[in-house]
């Protein structure tokens, strides 16, 4: 099984002691990959204290983001060591056929049920309300 992303270079980008803790984080089950499209891996990462991060990264570079404060100061973050330890290490089946697996259990739903499933999660979280009101 070869490698989605180069650890090596990711150690590179960033102070060591950030990459080592995202190493810990992965191992300990905090990174969840949500997708891989077009090889591009979108991760949630549960924070050490709680706060859930979206992580988007392309491979095989590496070029992304992080929703944490330490990727908007430092262009990098213990978050994306996370991803990149968990993409390296993972069977990446399931998060390559996620997304569209969630399309096509969607795509069986009445327009209705979709209606009413945005709503709900419009109502309990301000991101999607946000995005639906296109804010």
């Amino acid at each position: 099984m070869s490698s989605l992303f180069d650890a090596d270079a990711w150690r590179e980008r960033m102070d060591e002691r950030w990459f080592d803790t995202g190493v810990a984080m992965a191992e300990a089950g905090a990174v969840d990959l949500v997708a891989i499209e077009d090889e591009k891996v979108t991760a949630h990462v549960t924070g050490s204290v709680g706060d859930l991060y979206v992580v988007e990264l392309r491979a095989p570079a590496g070029e992304g983001s992080c929703t944490c404060p330490g990727f908007e100061k430092f262009g990098a973050c213990k978050h994306q060591a996370a991803v990149v330890t968990a993409a390296n290490t993972a069977d990446l089946t399931k998060a390559r056929e996620r997304m569209a697996q969630l399309r096509d259990g969607l795509a069986l739903d009445a327009k209705d049920a979709l209606i009413e499933r945005l709503a709900e999660l419009a109502r309990v979280q301000p991101a999607v309300l946000a995005a639906l009101e296109g804010r």
